[in-house]
């Protein structure tokens, strides 16, 4: 999914090489300029990142 069409609840996968995932959840979004800052909650905590807006996020099923 293009970050530009994540919202709050939208839930992100990450497989790691050794076969371990860590699921992350979309807290808030919002637009600053041409990119995205996202924050995401996780069991490792709640984090933020900026992101262009055609940037690709394989989201969960």
């Amino acid at each position: 999914m293009r970050v530009s069409q994540l919202q709050p609840g939208c839930k992100i996968v990450e497989r790691k090489d050794d076969g371990h995932e860590i699921r992350y959840e979309v807290i808030s979004i919002r637009q600053i300029g041409k990119q995205f800052e996202v924050t995401f909650r996780s069991v490792l905590g709640m984090a933020s990142a900026l992101y262009s807006a055609n940037a690709f996020i394989p989201t969960a099923a």
